[in-house]
């Protein structure tokens, strides 16, 4: 891209004359009215203009073409129809009158000048282009005021005003404009709707029209004195930014009056179709034709209508606060300084004026900010304000057209904004003085009363209701934003129902009705007012009702009926709908009190009588069960507060119906606090009453309510009888008359039998009774027997109650076998008469006949308690007796009817009756838990049930096996004695592994069990360190090992034996016994492993601290120690020769066995080898090495103490601070390719590590094994890093002048790898000798140093531009005064001529035979002599081109021609006698040659450099065109390579492989020699082909240099990474002579010209070069 502010600068620094810019006014108002395109822009304008004059009146007047020059307002006389004549008339000119100040002589100059607004800060016009809205209907105004006149005319497209004094003074200010051509009428109704609110703000009384010489309007404002209003210590007057600061605010109440002629509001109507189709009316409900607004007769069009309205206008004097900066910025803007003070003005409406209004006049329809206010700058704006409420600040700065705000230019974006949250904070004061009025009119007044305020409260809540302002929607928001947080605290005043109150004392409760004394805001004004109340809600103004709110308002007052039901409606719908939760709401019901009705003693219904705690309430009456006149306990809710709430709201409030069991027992609890008439033992009404409730809900009752209520009524006098009250079990039911003299039961209606059952009425007879009556001794009638007694009970047993049973049960009345007993036995006693029970000796019942199990009488029996078999303790009584075939005999019942009576096996099992026979004892008798039944278990000592009775053992509760804690415990106890005992016993466990928890299998595998044979017999060892295996194992002679067999082998791994020992095992024995170890393994290698196992294990072995102890302290640990072939007698202070080396790596490694701390870990593998013989170094393994260090071993490193010996410093050479620059471009490389642990990164290295070049470095080596000195050497480096306390670096980098990769990497990686390997230091080797290109063939990540490099050739090409820049300065300073000079001459020469002319007129007449002067030879100019020495020889080749084309080309050289490739050169005038170019000239040609030179592959054209004329010039001869080539590649110094376009890909690739080295080294020459120029290094490039024999051309401004020539003649020093001094001259003379090509196209006499020059020009910093590479190549 062009750089275009050196082309502006270039072009600022020309020598063409300036020209002013011409101005096309007419073009320019044109223009300037487009801006202008509203309705009556030139009224509005004079208007204003009128008000900043300080006028009182204003008068405009439509003169039309019916005017009758009449010269005066006049009353219309005329018909209607005339009257719409006349508005229908063409208008010819118009006149506006005020009688305002006449004009001073800087408002006249003010005219002439667009754009200059007033000065005036208290004044509105800001852009001086106001009155030329004029233009847009006349041509020539003409302007009048006090005794001065202006007119206007137009010459051609410029205007031109004249002025001239009139004899007597006008005291109106008039602006006659006559209509550029004939023109309508405005529409009248707009144009007073217009003016009318044009008056509202603008300061004028009043606002005439005349159309002609009649009156169509007369506007009239009057405005009370203003009146002071506070400002409330509440709101913050001071705006945001705090630019603003309202300090006053008056209010004054407004009138305007309006008396306008009808035909200016009459539009006739036009007769309509009646073409809507009855669909369209059915669709629409109405035709698209709307009634008009105002029906005016058309007879009254020439009578006058008057309306007035009522307004109240608040001003704010605003202070205003703005630094110098700010407000020298806003006058720059505004064409004036910011006022120290202005006003702020805000129209609004009050209820009360809007009544008193006629708000309806469509005149005033524009002043009435019924839908959103305006912003008026002394106008209106097309700008809303979001609110119902007009603001007027004149300050405020409007767009050019003035219709809206601008917030477009920064500075004026503030002060409008600023001003506008002024207007928001005046908004605010306005609002909170109208409802501080409304406050007072509330104050005393009760919710009735005050109800009648409430619309008053919505008009002013909507007045100040914000929405979307328009054009702008920021506009109404920085009013809002002001009008909502001008106050201190988060509130605003609001109409509530207890009055106007703060917001924050309001609460929103629409759904709340209940309560008095609580503040809330109605909800009409919610309604209402929605969208205000919806910006309190939002903004945090106003809160929703909280329930500590309510529950403090509860406590206040108790609850009427009606609220008490509302409070509980509201209660229910809060939980149901989830915004209460179980805790707050019983908060609330604990704090409410309801007054509930009652009767009085004569019936009647009291309201309000008692209270109740609805805290306290538990239940609800549900008269579906209960009746609505019982008595009900205090913990249940009337029904007179229940009757109308909902079964949801019982749930949500968990109010659980009364049940009857609860009521029931209220009534039996509370009798004495109950009357006679509702005691259910007195009264047997309500004793009736009670047994009918409960009957009915009997059935839906559960058997525990059932059993509850029979508990509750079972003892209470509650049945009716004929005897009386009684008891329920002595009452009968009237079924029973086996007596005639029973109570049976009397007058229960509605009452169920089962209910009267349930509470023991009885169906049969007292069993007592039965007894004395039927079968007593003094009974009359005939006895019966006990079968005849229960075939009777069995007759009516269904009746028979509960108690009587349990009476049954306890009595004796039963015979048993044998028939001829007199014993009576009970029931329960007695046994079912069966064969399988005979010969039990048990007690059976004696019944005669045959007895059935499923008859009646058996079932009644049953039932009784009758026994059908013996339970398991009498089997087992029977089984441990005497009497052995009973035994047996009970053995077998049990075993036989075991399924089909259900016997208890964990009640037999439990049994201490030894009852069970044994297998190897049979005479022994034992309890079940006190034998097994696995025959196995007797190998540990244990008792077998017999035989025959081990397939029912599970049945008597026999375990088949003993707790294992007990096998374990004999075990412990009784260890097998031999190995055949032992597979015996372990078989029996292994069998049992599944019963061995783990504390017991470590218990057992701890214990001394395990028999081994030993020297002295057999011992005991534990399973823990007893191994499975053969005796043959490796560790067979080191570890017990024993094999009883698959199954105890399995019981002992169990315990703890395994395979083969651990490696903490091994390891505790290698610590104990190392030497006998080692002879096991008889291998070091299998030691070594050994070893290593324990290393990788150590993270868990070094818990213990004991095998820590004992490893350190212990010789276990193998080393090796060189056994030099020939050993040194005594200690050598030189290193060892290669020779020695060699021998060295032929000596024997001795495997040693040694503690930690006398064996090294080599982490110096160059010193190792001077020590080795004198040291015992750890394998050379990481993970031995971490082990052995862990364990107390030192790093040989810190044994080596060594001395470094620095000679003196030597001069820092650029290749010094190159190879410093490699050195930590390379470290960066080097970590980032490196996985190995890193001390210090590349920053660090970067900050701390500097390089100093030294004449020697020498290193004396001190091996001191615990500090004791052994042997020494003393060797030569040619680099070290050693740490400085005097230099500003931490550490430096010491390098001799022949330094070598492999020393700097050295001592590089110790600095910067925690642990470095040998090949850490190959590797940076590598990466410092290796170029960039190269390592990134090979794979390495370089992007980032080439980008670093790219980064600095950035910053190289800033310093070069400004250099450039620096020097463009300078020649331009140069060819001013050479400019300068060049004028003095002139104008010398000139007089010069003058005179000659004078002289020559004076001069005698020729004489006769006199020869005249000769005509001047032109002179031809020759270049300058080409210089001699080096350079001279450096262009032979190109003179002697020169030479050649220059004898070949015999002709005069030609203008140069503009074109895409030729010079442009500036022109001068040509002389016979010129003198040589100015070296200045030359010098800025050779510069703009330099810098015109571009990038090949750059997307610029090629501009050929403008330059001066060279006198010198002569010819020109062909150029050399370009080849053809394509790009292959770009080199690390950002020189792009070309190659032949015929070259395959395989052939590129092959090409940049081999010279890659060679292309980088050509690349930095070029470099090199671009820097001379101070030319950007992308201007050259690198072409490739071998069979041209074309050195370099330039085309387009690139230039390319051949690769060729350099292989051929400059290559020699190419893997040193530098070039002869040579090699630079011969390519920075190539490059002169291509640079010349920017200047000359083809070779001739000016190209050689230019050539030579810039050798001139450049020889300096050419001869620096080479000077520094002969100085490099001399320290190399």
């Amino acid at each position: 891209m062009a750089n275009y502010q050196e082309l502006r600068a270039r072009t600022l620094g020309s020598t063409q004359e300036e020209e002013a810019v011409t101005v096309n006014t007419r073009a320019l108002i044109d223009k300037v009215l487009a801006r202008y395109s509203s309705e009556n822009t030139t009224l509005r304008e004079l208007i204003q203009n009128a008000a900043d004059a300080n006028a009182t009146s204003v008068e405009i007047r439509y003169e039309t073409t019916q005017n009758s020059e009449s010269g005066g307002a006049r009353p219309y006389e005329g018909e209607g129809e005339e009257l719409h004549r006349l508005v229908k008339s063409k208008v010819r000119r118009l006149l506006v009158k005020n009688d305002g100040q006449a004009f001073r002589e800087e408002d006249w100059q003010r005219l002439k000048r667009i754009a200059e607004g007033n000065p005036d800060e208290q004044k509105i016009g800001a852009f001086g282009v106001g009155f030329y809205s004029v233009f847009a209907d006349t041509d020539e105004p003409f302007i009048s005021s006090g005794n001065q006149t202006m007119a206007f005319y137009w010459k051609g497209n410029s205007l031109f005003t004249r002025r001239a004094t009139m004899d007597k003074v006008d005291p109106s200010t008039t602006f006659f404009l006559e209509y550029r051509e004939l023109g309508d009428l405005p529409d009248l109704k707009a144009l007073c709707q217009f003016f009318a609110t044009s008056l509202t703000f603008v300061n004028l009384e009043s606002i005439s029209l005349y159309i002609n010489d009649i009156q169509m309007l007369m506007l009239n404002k009057k405005v009370s004195p203003p009146m002071p209003l506070n400002i409330p210590n509440s709101i913050i007057p001071k705006s945001s930014e705090g630019l603003m600061k309202i300090v006053a605010v008056e209010t004054s109440q407004v009138q305007l009056d309006a008396k306008y002629m009808n035909v200016t509001h009459y539009k006739p109507s036009k007769p309509v179709e009646n073409t809507v189709s009855g669909f369209t009316r059915l669709l629409f409900g109405r035709t698209a034709t709307p009634p008009a607004r105002n029906n005016i007769n058309p007879a009254t069009l020439g009578e006058y209508t008057t309306v007035s309205i009522f307004l109240r206008i608040a001003t704010a004097t605003v202070a205003t606060s703005v630094n110098a900066r700010f407000a020298q910025e806003l006058e720059r803007a505004t064409k004036k300084p910011p006022p120290k003070k202005t006003t702020i003005s805000c129209l609004t409406m009050s209820k009360d004026e809007q009544d008193a209004s006629e708000h309806e006049s469509e005149i005033f329809e524009n002043v009435i900010p019924s839908k959103s206010g305006r912003i008026f700058i002394g106008f209106p704006t097309h700008q809303t304000t979001g609110i119902n409420a007009h603001i007027a600040a004149h300050s405020v700065i409007p767009t050019v057209e003035r219709e809206n705000i601008d917030l477009n230019a920064r500075i004026v974006k503030i002060w409008n904004a600023e001003m506008l949250r002024a207007s928001g904070i005046l908004a605010r004061i306005l609002y909170f003085d109208e409802m501080d009025v409304l406050g007072r009119r509330a104050k005393g007044l009760k919710l009735p009363d005050l109800e009648n305020l409430y619309d008053e409260a919505i008009h002013i809540m909507r007045q100040f209701t914000f929405h979307d302002s328009t054009p702008s929607v920021p506009v109404g928001n920085y009013i809002a934003e002001a009008f909502w947080s001008c106050t201190k605290y988060t509130s605003i005043e609001v109409m509530s129902t207890r009055g106007v109150l703060p917001s924050n004392k309001i609460r929103l409760a629409a759904d709340v009705t209940f309560l008095e004394g609580l503040p809330l805001l109605p909800d009409k004004i919610t309604k209402g007012a929605k969208r205000f109340v919806e910006t309190l809600t939002q903004g945090g103004f106003i809160s929703e009702i909280t329930i500590t709110d309510i529950q403090n308002s509860l406590g206040d007052k108790p609850l009427s009926g009606e609220q008490a039901h509302a409070f509980l409606k509201w209660l229910s719908l809060q939980i149901q709908t989830g915004k209460l939760d179980d805790l707050q709401a019983p908060m609330l019901l604990s704090g409410a009190v309801a007054m509930v009705p009652t009767k009085d003693a004569d019936g009647n219904l009291v309201e309000d009588a008692f209270p109740i705690s609805l805290g306290t309430i538990r239940y609800n009456v549900n008269v579906t069960k209960l009746a609505a006149d019982i008595p009900l306990p205090p913990e249940c809710l009337p029904f007179a507060l229940t009757k109308r709430l909902s079964q949801m709201d019982f749930q949500a409030l968990k109010w659980k119906e009364l049940e009857v069991t609860e009521w029931v027992r209220y009534i039996t609890n509370n009798r004495s606090g109950l009357p006679v008439e509702q005691n259910i033992d007195l009264s047997a009404a309500f004793a009736k009453q009670v047994l009918a409730v409960v009957s009915k809900n009997w059935d839906r009752l559960s058997p525990d309510d059932k059993g509850v209520l029979v508990d509750m009524l079972k003892a209470r006098t509650c049945i009716p009888t004929k005897q009386g009250m009684k008891v329920p079990k002595e009452a009968y039911f009237p079924t029973v008359r086996l007596f005639a003299d029973l109570p049976i039961i009397h007058e229960v209606r509605n009452v169920k039998d089962k209910f009267l059952a349930a509470l023991g009425v009885r169906k049969t007879v007292e069993l007592k009774l039965v007894f004395e009556r039927l079968m007593g001794e003094t009974s009359g009638n005939e006895k019966w027997s006990h079968v005849d007694l229960i075939k009777y009970l069995t007759g009516v047993r269904e009746d028979i109650p509960a108690e009587d049973i349990r009476k049954l049960k306890n009595m004796n009345m039963c015979k048993a076998e044998p028939s001829t007993s007199t014993k009576l036995y009970k029931v329960s006693e007695l046994y079912e008469p069966l064969d399988s029970l005979s010969g039990l000796g048990l007690p059976i019942l004696h019944w005669p006949g045959e007895w059935r199990d499923q008859s009646h009488e058996a079932k009644f029996l049953q039932k009784l308690g009758l026994r059908r078999f013996p339970p398991e303790e009498e089997l087992m009584r029977l089984a441990a007796g005497p009497d052995k075939r009973l035994r047996e005999k009970a053995l077998r019942y049990f075993v036989d009817q075991f399924p089909a009576n259900g016997y208890s096996t964990q009640l037999v099992s439990g049994s201490h009756v030894a009852f069970l026979p044994l297998q190897n004892d049979r005479e022994r008798l034992v309890r079940p838990f006190e034998c097994y039944s696995n025959s196995q278990s007797s190998i540990m000592g244990f008792d077998v049930i017999r035989n025959d009775l081990q397939p029912h053992a599970m049945r008597f509760g026999v375990r088949p096996d003993p707790d294992i804690r007990e096998c374990v415990k004999r075990l412990k106890k009784q260890p097998p004695t031999g190995p055949k005992e032992a597979k015996e016993k372990f078989g029996y466990f292994a069998d049992r592994l599944g019963d061995l928890s783990m504390d017991l299998s470590y218990d057992v595998g701890n214990s001394l069990i395990v028999p081994v044979k030993s020297a002295s017999g057999v011992k005991y060892i534990t399973p823990r360190i007893c191994y499975i295996g053969d005796k043959d194992h490796k560790y067979g002679e080191v570890f017990d090992f024993v094999d009883f067999g698959t199954g105890p082998n399995a019981f002992l791994m169990k315990c703890g034996s395994k395979p083969e020992p651990t490696t903490a095992e091994i390891a505790h024995r290698m610590a104990k016994e190392p030497e006998r170890l080692y002879q096991v393994f008889q291998s070091e290698s299998k030691y070594l492993s050994m070893l290593r196992t324990i290393a990788e294990d150590w993270s868990v072995l070094k818990r213990d601290k004991e095998l820590i102890k004992a490893m350190k302290s212990s010789p276990c640990l193998g080393a090796y120690r060189d056994i030099p072939v020939n050993p040194r007698s005594a200690p050598s202070k030189a290193p060892p020769s290669y020779r020695e080396m060699d021998e060295e790596e032929e000596a024997i490694r001795e495997f040693q066995l040694a503690r930690a701390e006398d064996i090294f870990v080599v982490d110096d593998i160059a010193n190792y080898n001077f020590f080795k013989a004198d040291v015992l170094a750890a394998p050379e393994e990481d993970v031995l090495e971490k082990f052995y260090t862990v364990l107390g071993s030192t790093l040989l490193s810190g044994s080596i103490e060594k001395q470094a010996q620095i000679g003196a410093q030597l001069a820092r050479t650029q290749k010094v601070q190159d190879l410093h620059k490699l050195v930590l471009e390379r470290a960066r490389l080097f970590m980032h390719s490196n996985n190995e642990t890193v001390s210090h990164d590349a920053r660090w290295l970067e900050n701390n590590l500097g390089l100093e070049p030294v004449q020697f470095i020498k290193h004396k080596l001190i091996f001191k094994p615990k500090g004791v000195p052994k042997s020494s050497y003393t060797l030569d480096k040619t680099a070290a890093v050693i740490s400085s306390r005097n230099s500003e670096k931490s550490y430096v980098l010491f390098v001799t002048p022949k330094w070598e990769f492999y020393d700097i990497a050295v001592g590089l990686v110790k600095l910067i790898l925690q642990r470095p390997k040998p090949h850490s230091s190959l590797l940076l080797e590598s990466l410092l000798s290796t170029d960039l290109m190269t390592l990134k063939h090979r794979g390495y990540n370089v992007g980032r140093i080439l980008a670093k490099k790219q980064a600095e050739s950035r910053l190289m090409e800033q310093e070069r531009l400004k250099k450039v820049e620096e020097q463009r300065k300078a020649l331009e300073e140069q060819e001013t005064r050479y400019q300068e000079q060049q004028r003095q001459i002139q104008q010398q020469q000139q007089q010069q001529q003058q005179q000659q002319q004078q002289r020559s007129n004076d001069q005698k007449v020729i004489m006769p035979g006199a020869f005249s002067d000769s005509p001047e030879r032109p002179q031809q100019n020759q270049p300058p002599a080409v210089y001699g020495g080096f350079l001279s020889r450096g262009f032979n080749k190109f003179s002697k081109l020169v030479q050649d084309s220059d004898r070949n080309r015999n002709q005069t050289i030609e203008e140069p021609v503009e074109g895409p490739s030729t010079p442009v050169h500036e022109k001068e005038p040509r002389v016979v006698n010129q003198k040589p170019t100015e070296p200045h000239r030359i010098t800025a040609n050779l510069q703009r040659a330099v810098q015109s030179g571009r990038d090949h592959s750059s997307n610029t054209l090629f501009a050929p450099p403008k330059t001066f004329d060279v006198k010198e010039e002569s010819t020109f001869c062909d150029r050399q065109h370009a080849h053809n080539i394509s790009y292959a590649a770009q080199t690390p110094a950002g020189m792009r390579v070309y190659v032949p376009k015929t070259f395959s890909e395989a052939e590129r690739k092959d090409f940049l492989h081999r010279n890659a080295v060679a292309l980088n080294t050509f690349s930095l020459l070029l470099r090199s020699v671009a820097e001379v120029f101070s030319m950007a290094p992308n201007v050259l490039h690198i072409q490739h082909e071998p069979d041209s024999r074309t050195i370099a051309f330039n085309t387009g401004g690139a230039i390319f240099c051949n690769f060729t020539f350099f292989l051929q003649l400059h290559a020699q020093h190419v893997k040193e990474k530098r070039w002869s001094s040579e090699a630079f001259k011969y390519w920075w003379v190539t490059v002169c002579h291509e640079l010349a090509h920017n200047l000359v196209e083809e070779h001739g006499s000016v190209h050689s010209f230019y050539t030579e020059s810039f050798v001139q020009e450049y020889f300096e910093g050419a001869m620096k070069k080479i000077l520094e590479l002969e100085k490099a190549v001399a320290a190399a």
